[in-house]
Parts: C-alpha cells; structure tokens; sequence
C-alpha cells in the first residue's frame, strides 16, 4: 500500500478569493507562483501567515527567509493561509500587510502591526544599550 502524501493549500486573496496550491517544492518557487497566480507579481516579496487568528504561534511562516527549504515543512497540509506582502521600514523592521480587502484584513493587519511593534522596541533596546 502505497501512502500518499497531501501538499494541498488554500491562499485567501484579494476581495475574498481562494486559490489552491501545492507545496511540495521550495519556498522560493511556491511564492514566485503565488504571486504570479494572486495577481501581486509585481511585488518584489509576499509571504503567508496561517489564516487561523487562535493557532497557538499564529505569525508569518518567513518562507522568504528559507528560499531552498521545502514549502512543506511549514505549511499544514488543506491549510487556509493568508497572502502578505512584506517591506521593511526606515529601521529595517518587517513590515506584513494583508492583501485581502475583505473584512478578516484589518484582523491580520492589528496582529503583525503589533509584532512589527515588538520587534521596533526590541530593535530600540538593542540600539540604547549600544
């Protein structure tokens, strides 16, 4: 009996659009894709963060900072993720928004905005103790 491995996922984009994805090949290589199929190609970066707000270590995946590994490792099989896009501010913070234009988007937004709030502090204490 031969077990087969599902590397099937969903990206939630847009004005509430769901696309469907494979997983099983590298990060870099899936997100180009995502991009491309989203209709965001033209964004040097995205990323995806679990559409599930209770999941206990809710936050972006940073696939883009593991460009060889294997999407797979990160992404649960039939998961519901959230398409970002990524940029850095004037202190070289992540900076993650949504690109969904639907109500759940300002939910997404209010939890990275906080993180990338954590890390501007963290990056602040680090400078002060310089």
């Amino acid at each position: 009996c031969i077990e087969l491995k599902m590397s099937i996922f969903f990206v939630r984009h847009g004005s509430d659009q769901t696309t469907m994805f494979n997983s099983d090949c590298s990060n870099t290589v899936l997100l180009n894709h995502v991009r491309k199929a989203c209709g965001w190609d033209t964004l040097p970066q995205v990323d995806l963060i679990s559409a599930n707000l209770g999941e206990k270590n809710h936050g972006c995946l940073h696939l883009h900072t593991k460009p060889t590994d294997y999407a797979s490792a990160d992404i649960v099989p039939r998961g519901v993720y959230i398409l970002l896009k990524v940029e850095e501010d004037e202190f070289g913070v992540k900076v993650y928004t949504p690109l969904l234009t639907s109500e759940d988007a300002k939910k997404f937004k209010s939890v990275l905005d906080n993180r990338s709030n954590d890390e501007r502090k963290k990056m602040g204490a680090k400078l002060k103790k310089k």
